[in-house]
């Protein structure tokens, strides 16, 4: 048996369910960009149902093109108006994922691509299973 035949079969018949047309835009309208990594599990991390937040992950959960053309989507066609960064410790994919974060809501806080950037967040998770807000540059610099 494969991975992926493993996968399908331990699916429960409630994981499908029919697709709300008229349920496009998340209900917190929130999108979180996340590292892919297998041991962050963002959905539990933030007890999030099905339609409640678009989550976009890759590896380090960097902002990079791709995910700025996500995020740009899901503001755009999804109604998404706040954006949460989840980097974590022990990063296959980072060697300091802390100062990749500060970096990250730095990009974020400069692009002129993204309509909706008032409310933007960026959240390390610990080894220990913790959620530290990590603060980008321009909140710590004065004015």
């Amino acid at each position: 048996m494969t991975g992926a035949d493993e996968l399908l079969a331990r699916r429960g018949a409630a994981a499908l369910r029919p697709l709300d047309p008229d349920a496009k835009t998340p209900a917190s309208r929130v999108a979180v960009v996340a590292c892919m990594d297998a041991r962050l599990g963002v959905e539990s991390m933030f007890a999030l149902r099905p339609g409640d937040a678009h989550v976009i992950r890759n590896a380090g959960g960097c902002v990079t093109p791709d995910a700025l053309d996500s995020l740009r989507l899901s503001q755009l066609r999804g109604g998404t108006r706040e954006i949460v960064l989840v980097h974590h410790e022990d990063c296959a994919a980072l060697d300091d994922p802390a100062a990749d974060l500060v970096r990250c809501l730095d990009v974020l806080a400069e692009t002129p691509r993204l309509p909706h950037k008032d409310v933007v967040r960026g959240f390390l998770y610990t080894r220990g299973g913790e959620l530290r807000e990590i603060r980008p540059r321009r909140a710590e610099t004065p004015s």
